[in-house]
């Protein structure tokens, strides 16, 4: 590869960066068992005193530069003078075609209440992204070696305007809301990513600037019989230049149940697309519920134009939750004969 070549590589791998870091944030298939990440108001949102989950995506392992995501975290609730305050954080690390690296280290804080049958969540989500991309895996124009004709990456790059690692602030919020309504009971959240518009690039003097992702999700919980629940979920986040449309059902068969914990295993499909885009991908869910923990897997088939290079393979996910019971007593006022 001569130097104008490495040079034109360069250059769109940072520009490409920034675009994609633009139009998609990390995410999971399984996005129901990432809390945090779905919607700040979600810290706390659960019946239990904590919970600790985590989840890791590897997408395209069939290319020699895939994508790997991992998140971990956790969240509590508190009852100080009556009112649930739930705070959270979750850490989330991307690594994408070996050379990008994203982390994310985000807490939050909940605030829920009941109102006429209705339960009410909102929630605020301040934290710190850090992006690095490996120069090492690269070469510049100034590291030509004269005196062999190859390009050496161990030399200095001397480049003055571009940086290797950067920073910045970010800022999520949300709000949900939930009823039980006989046999049904559907759950609608929205949430803003970015409202702070950080500037994000690795060029110097760039003026780039994030902007804010709105994301909506709605799910229904149809309750069969005592034995047979049909979940349906939907997510669609969009920006100023890119969407996506997750959507999906999820059958559960209920193994035994008691005043915390259900026992149960459920399985399903889901699709992801994107409005005037082309079919992305059909995803296979299956998983279990026993006492605390939960365990979910998903698995990707890739559809789209991509699909000739991958063989149709696409992501594979792992996701975990653990939540312990509720010590919180529930007063109940009974009624008695007054003599």
């Amino acid at each position: 590869m001569n130097f104008l070549h490495r040079a034109t590589y360069v250059l769109l791998l940072i520009s490409f960066s920034v675009f994609f870091s633009k139009a998609q944030d990390l995410h999971f298939s399984q996005y129901y068992f990432s809390p945090l990440s779905l919607n700040p108001a979600n810290t706390g949102n659960y019946k239990g005193d904590y919970r600790l989950f985590g989840n890791y995506r590897s997408q395209w392992r069939s290319l020699d530069k895939g994508y790997n995501t991992y998140s971990a975290g956790g969240d509590m609730n508190f009852f100080p003078k009556n009112i649930n305050v739930s705070p959270g954080i979750i850490i989330l690390s991307d690594r994408s075609a070996q050379n990008l690296s994203v982390t994310k280290i985000l807490p939050s804080i909940a605030f829920h209440l009941k109102f006429a049958g209705f339960k009410l969540h909102a929630g605020i989500q301040p934290g710190m992204v850090i992006k690095t991309i490996d120069f090492y895996k690269h070469s510049f124009p100034n590291q030509l070696n004269w005196n062999t004709g190859y390009f050496d990456n161990s030399l200095q790059n001397t480049e003055t305007n571009v940086s290797q690692r950067f920073s910045y602030l970010d800022l999520n919020a949300g709000v949900a809301a939930s009823r039980r309504l006989g046999k049904i009971e559907p759950e609608l959240g929205f949430a803003m990513f970015h409202l702070n518009h950080p500037k994000e690039s690795f060029l110097d003097n760039a003026t780039n600037k994030l902007p804010t992702r709105s994301a909506f999700n709605l799910a229904v919980n149809y309750y069969y019989s005592s034995k047979l629940i049909f979940k349906a979920h939907s997510l669609y986040g969009f920006t100023t230049r890119a969407n996506d449309w997750v959507s999906g059902v999820n059958v559960e068969y209920i193994l035994a149940q008691d005043a915390f914990f259900t026992n149960s295993v459920f399985a399903g499909f889901m699709w992801r697309d994107g409005f005037k885009t082309n079919f992305d991908a059909g995803i296979i869910t299956a998983g279990m519920n026993y006492s605390h923990y939960t365990i979910g897997f998903s698995y990707d088939v890739t559809f789209s134009q991509l699909h000739t290079s991958v063989n149709s393979r696409g992501a594979f996910e792992l996701a975990f939750i653990y939540r312990a019971k509720s010590t919180r007593l529930t007063k109940k006022v009974l009624p008695c004969e007054r003599y």
